[in-house]
């Protein structure tokens, strides 16, 4: 993203005009006295921007200005926007916008709403009303559209917090702007994209679907198993009363209650103990086949015990042919041995193994024998006795209750509810599809490149810092905040001394934006605003400057104040010049009350005024 100030504008009561131009790619320096509006620049900044709430000053400022505005270049167009002063503590409605810069030729006009005109400059920072709050809060409602006003809690620093121990982001004080930090942080610094939170929104809107679908399908199972458990109870009911064939298989249960709500048949108990006699009949008949069978097998065996018996008394034949030139012999032997062997023979092979007779026998017993046992299974199913009404209201009664659970049962909700698997499978489909990129990981990476960047300045300033000059970069990811470790400690310092904060304080958002610009971020604008780093010096110069002396001379300068804000200064310059060396554009605007002599040598340091001697951002031939 390319942004940068070009003036500061002020339409005066007076039909003057005061503006004050700043710099591209310059630490943009104005210095001077206290209570000469430096510090109203950032209030004004803010203001221009969309603030609902104000600090610029009442008196001086405000009472003497009708309008304020910027003059801005954005991703190369330039835009002047304006806004009518506050009346009070009120903040303005009216805004004026050019989109080609042009200055109106007298005091602005109302040309357009806050909502359009912050809409339009939101594209340009890459805001649209698909980035949303990730989650809510006290204050802010998960889902809610993202201002381009929480990304410039990156671009300033004001004298409240330049020196603070704890805080290092402006407005934390509101809790809209304390929730919105921790929801924009990745989006801002490049952790997270727009393009992966859609995705992550549109995964957790697929997997919300699938939870409702998935809890109908359950639901719709609950009142299936439900509506087949009474319609069981209704049919079973009906057949011992004999309204039913007790033949109805499960599938037709429903058809069968409907015909007998139809024809109102009578209480006849034909059909129940027509059944019975049958399902009697037919185990009788198979008893008696299992009977006849297991007789034959009986004999059977007998049979081939004997023919076995038959072949042990003809054992002697064997022998006899065996020696058989031994034996004495008569006319009739030969024959007589050769019959007897034959026999002996065919007894072997009847009895030496099972026929196919036996394994057919034993398989026809086994289909037999199941038979019965289903047969006796369906008889146990039959009413021992028959139920009956005591009369016929008792069983129009009955017939009544079942034509009202049959109209219940057939809502959709039930056997006729729809089949919403292709629906689950569906979504399950498009859930696996959607790729969503996990951010643990880059959160890990984009602490240690921080750390990285952070530590060039820290070994750049190491002088300005004293015992923690050979300290760590430890950035809290968690809680936003910076802090410094001693080298192969796991434990973070309690850093003291306010010149140390101020210096964590440049660290941090000189290193946030540098990753920022690295990683191509477009959501957060590429200046800083600065107010009065050197306030835990400044004073001690004043006052050097009134006793007319430099006094660095007379102390060790590395320790010197004067040393530390020179630091501080050359740390902005180099980040001016790393910007330029990644083909980058940056802009710093300062608010200071140092001499100008601090900064020489630095070419990247650009005075804009001196607020001194009557020069102020109000002059004083205006407000007298």
């Amino acid at each position: 993203m390319k942004f940068h100030i070009e003036s500061l504008q002020l339409w005066l009561k007076t039909k003057q005009r005061r503006f004050v131009t700043f710099l591209p790619n310059k630490v943009n320096v104005i210095t001077g006295e206290s209570h000469t509006g430096k510090t109203a620049i950032l209030d004004i900044v803010d203001y221009c921007l969309f603030a609902s709430e104000h600090g610029i000053s009442e008196s001086i400022i405000n009472e003497n200005v009708a309008w304020y505005g910027l003059r801005i270049h954005v991703n190369d167009k330039v835009y002047l926007l304006a806004r009518r002063a506050p009346e009070g503590k009120v903040a303005s409605p009216d805004y004026y916008f050019s989109s080609t810069g042009e200055l109106p030729e007298s005091e602005p006009s109302r040309n357009i709403s806050e909502s359009v005109l912050k809409k339009l400059l939101s594209a340009d920072f890459g805001l649209d009303q698909d980035v949303k709050i990730p989650f809510g809060g006290r204050t802010l409602r998960a889902n809610s559209r993202v201002s381009l006003r929480y990304f410039l809690l990156f671009n300033t620093i004001s004298q409240d917090i330049i020196t603070h121990s704890s805080q290092f982001f402006d407005k934390q004080n509101q809790a809209r702007y304390q929730e919105a930090l921790p929801r924009i942080f990745d989006i801002a610094v490049g952790i997270d994209t727009v393009e992966n939170i859609l995705k992550r929104e549109k995964r957790a809107e697929l997997e919300r679907k699938l939870v409702r679908q998935e809890n109908l399908a359950a639901k719709t199972e609950e009142k299936r198993e439900q509506f087949n458990a009474q319609l069981a109870e209704t049919v079973a009911r009906a057949k011992g009363y004999g309204l039913v064939d007790d033949n109805t298989a499960s599938d037709a249960s429903i058809d069968a209650l409907k015909r007998m709500v139809t024809e109102r048949e009578s209480g006849s108990d034909r059909y129940v103990s027509a059944q019975y006699d049958e399902i009697s009949s037919q185990i009788y008949r198979v008893s008696r086949k299992i009977r006849g069978l297991h007789r034959f097998t009986t004999e059977f065996a007998k049979h081939k015990t004997t023919l076995k018996e038959t072949g042990d008394s003809l054992q002697p034949v064997a022998y006899l042919l065996k020696n058989f030139e031994e034996t004495v012999r008569t006319s009739v032997f030969d024959d007589i041995l050769r019959n007897l062997s034959q026999g002996l023979q065919e007894i072997k092979n009847a009895t030496a193994r099972n026929t196919p007779l036996d394994s057919n026998i034993s398989e026809i017993i086994k289909d037999l024998e199941s038979q019965r046992e289903k047969l006796e299974r369906d008889l146990e199913a039959l009413p021992v006795e028959m139920e009956s009404f005591e009369n016929d209201k008792d069983k129009y009664i009955f017939i009544g209750e079942t034509k009202a659970k049959l109209e219940l049962y057939s809502d959709p909700e039930s056997d006729k509810a729809p089949d919403n698997s292709e629906l689950i499978a569906s979504l399950e489909a498009q859930i696996e599809e959607l790729t969503v990129a996990p951010v643990e990981d880059r959160k890990e990476l984009f602490t240690k490149a921080l750390d990285e960047a952070i530590q060039d300045y820290i070994t750049l300033t190491k002088a300005a810092l004293g015992n923690y000059g050979d300290y760590r970069s430890a950035f809290n990811y968690s809680e936003k905040k910076l802090h410094l470790r001693k080298p192969r400690t796991i434990t973070t310092e309690n850093v003291g001394s306010s010149s140390n904060h101020m210096f964590l304080h440049l660290f941090l958002f000189l290193g946030l934006h540098e990753l920022i610009m690295r990683n191509g971020g477009v959501h957060v604008a590429p200046f800083l605003i600065i107010d009065q780093f050197s306030r835990p010096y400044w004073g001690e110069d004043d006052q050097e400057e009134e006793d007319g002396g430099e006094g660095e001379g007379e102390r060790d300068f590395d320790e010197s104040d004067v040393a530390k804000v020179r630091l501080a200064l050359q740390l902005l310059d180099q980040f001016i010049t790393t910007a330029k060396d990644m083909g980058k554009e940056f802009q710093m605007i300062v608010f200071e009350h140092i001499n100008p002599r601090y900064w020489d040598g630095l070419e990247n340091v650009h005075l804009v005024e001196i607020f001194r001697d009557g020069n102020a951002l109000i002059p004083i031939s205006s407000n007298e």
